[in-house]
């Protein structure tokens, strides 16, 4: 264990999401520890901003997912992805305009270092889609 996070409850909560004192987020990409021998089984990692979207995969069988613990990408995040042995990259940021910019700038980052793909969602974030819809709309996304 490297630190805690916790949600707020509230909606007008600033800031939405608290991570213990010393948690460095900027080192750390959520879910590698579990992820990384199904990442280089299949080459390839699933992108997302937060955990919520991790633990929905996860419910829906898909084990090969990492957690930015936001919408930007660290260059010590890049590093350890690259480290990870994935080839392919699955880019599926929140449908908002943090996500678009973030969707944007991982592909200006990523583009020399990984085959890029970006699968598109109707809900707001992976974490709202249902195990049904993952199945029938994202997974066939996920195919490289």
């Amino acid at each position: 264990m490297v630190g805690c996070v916790g949600r707020s409850t509230m909606d007008n909560f600033n800031p939405k999401w608290l991570f213990s004192k010393s948690f460095q987020k900027r080192f750390y990409l959520y879910n590698y520890w579990y992820a990384r021998e199904h990442i280089a089984e299949t080459k390839s990692a699933i992108l997302v901003e937060g955990q919520g979207d991790v633990w929905r995969l996860e419910e829906s069988g898909i084990y090969n997912s990492l957690g930015l613990f936001g919408c930007g990408m660290t260059d010590q995040q890049k590093i350890k992805l690259e480290k990870s042995g994935a080839l392919n990259l699955f880019v599926i940021m929140d449908n908002d305009e943090a996500g678009k910019l973030a969707r944007e700038k991982i592909e200006e980052d990523c583009k020399r270092s990984f085959n890029l793909y970006f699968p598109t969602i109707e809900n707001k974030d992976v974490g709202d889609m249902s195990s049904q819809d993952i199945d029938l709309y994202l997974k066939p996304q996920l195919e490289c």
